[in-house]
């Protein structure tokens, strides 16, 4: 049987796309092991389940990796940038003998990373093994033109990142802050949002779970109101950690004919309900699949799996980004006509009331989304699967240095 390994970072947003390539892939008859995700384990188990491989110690909740302590460090400019050479380049040399160990024990056919695995391509060509860079943003289709504090990061690192891959002798090309894989390459999106891509990149639409992604958690159906429009707010699963905009958002939209859901990670249970109008729904984590699939709008900081699922489900988009590559997120948004970017931290209470008004409202950005949404129906969970099993079948290991 052939064998596909998962090397991925332990947190939703890098997780979930994931997910549909790695359902396919058991459906075709391959096994699938995933590396790295410990933390996620449980949901691993319910999606697959999948061979989980790696230290299998759950880490503690971390404040260096979200919470209220993360969400203010990220907005120091200069602990981001500390932040982001740690986990692109600090850290790297010691997980590359791990990582070597586990595929010479699993010994997979291809192995399938994070761009932002660095270990992980270092390793997978130390191993002579096929590797491909499933890249969850938009990192390898940014235009040339296109800046960002966090590509203003990645410049300062450049003499880092290449002394570390020449340090293993490993040549590598990126784009940002993704490492390109000469095997395959591929992103999560259409030309009718990103434009066509780059040489060596292949475009793949939405990757959505075959059946269920894992995550899924109780939600209070009953109280949603079909007669209203329903918006729904999340910050993503770490940095989510945001009273004062939770708290700004529902204040800015509290008189307007709509109904709210918050996803709020533990501020669910200290947000004050009493300030909330009786429509609004506070909850610690929304499946965020099915309430797409019935909003009118999603509120954001632009988290590119997030912003996937988003169009797939034809929903517009108010883009708040917070730090890193959801500006790059913003960009394709608001250069596609699907939505808007604001400022909620600028942003006033009438401001934030008039972009939701405008992006409920029948418009021209309706009409682009819809032709997005028509572009976001190929299955590119099924597409990454044909490609990585077709990788797999034709794969002929070197020989290990």
């Amino acid at each position: 049987m052939r064998r596909v390994l998962f090397c991925v970072l332990p947190e939703q947003g890098h997780l979930n796309p994931c997910i549909g390539p790695a359902q396919r892939l058991q459906a075709r008859g391959l096994e699938v092991a995933f590396c790295g995700a410990q933390s996620l384990g449980a949901q691993l188990r319910r999606a697959g389940p999948f061979v989980q491989l790696g230290a299998t110690a759950v880490p503690r909740h971390d404040a260096l990796r979200r919470g209220a302590q993360f969400a203010a460090n990220v907005r120091d400019a200069a602990w981001l940038r500390g932040w982001i050479r740690e986990l692109l380049i600090d850290r790297v040399a010691d997980q590359v003998p791990t990582l070597r160990a586990v595929i010479r024990h699993w010994r997979p056919d291809v192995i399938v990373i994070d761009p932002l695995c660095y270990a992980a391509a270092i390793a997978a060509e130390r191993e002579g093994r096929r590797w491909v860079a499933l890249s969850n943003s938009l990192n390898p289709v940014l235009p040339d033109a296109l800046d960002s504090e966090l590509l203003g990061t990645v410049r300062e690192l450049l003499p880092a990142r290449r002394a570390l891959f020449e340090r293993f002798g490993v040549a590598a090309n990126f784009r940002g802050c993704d490492v390109l894989s000469p095997y395959l390459t591929t992103v999560f999106a259409t030309e009718a949002l990103v434009g066509p891509p780059p040489a060596g990149v292949t475009l793949l639409g939405p990757s959505l779970p075959a059946t269920t992604r894992g995550d899924e958690s109780e939600f209070p159906w009953a109280r949603l109101d079909a007669a209203l429009p329903l918006v729904y707010l999340s910050f993503g699963s770490q940095i989510y950690h945001q009273p004062e905009l939770f708290a700004k958002v529902t204040a800015a939209l509290r008189d307007l004919p709509l109904q709210l859901v918050l996803s709020a990670g533990e501020l669910a249970d200290s947000l004050n309900r009493t300030a909330l109008d009786a429509r609004t729904v506070i909850v610690r984590y929304a499946p965020q699949l099915a309430l797409l699939r019935r909003a009118r709008l999603f509120i954001t900081h632009g988290g590119a799996n997030s912003v996937m699922e988003a169009l797939a489900c034809g929903v517009p988009l108010l883009i708040s980004p917070l730090c890193n590559d959801q500006f790059h997120q913003a960009y394709f948004i608001e250069r596609a006509g699907v939505g808007q970017r604001l400022d909620l931290r600028e942003a006033s209470c009438q401001d934030i009331a008039a972009a939701v008004g405008a992006l409920l409202s029948i418009g021209a950005h309706r009409e682009r989304l819809e032709a997005i949404r028509a572009s976001y129906r190929r299955d590119g969970a099924d597409e990454a699967a044909r490609l990585i099993s077709a990788l797999a079948a034709e794969s002929r290991p070197g020989r290990a240095s």
